[in-house]
């Protein structure tokens, strides 16, 4: 989580880290930004800890968190 926040800032976003629910990120996600921020989310949450498997990362997009969820 801490990387995708500091990620946002370093690529120069205005896409914004809302809150997190158990594993899961809420993001506001700028227009014309959805490609980067997913590409951020899966290299930073794909990374966050070293495995001899490789995490599986889930992006949905949606008005609402129980859309982008389906």
């Amino acid at each position: 989580m801490l990387g995708v926040r500091l990620g946002l800032a370093e690529e120069g976003l205005a896409s914004r880290l809302l809150l997190q629910v158990h594993d899961e990120l809420v993001l506001e996600v700028a227009s014309g930004e959805a490609g980067a921020v997913e590409a951020l989310v899966r290299r930073e949450m794909g990374g966050a800890v070293a495995m001899d498997v490789p995490l599986d990362v889930s992006v949905g997009v949606g008005q609402s968190w129980h859309e982008a969820g389906h």
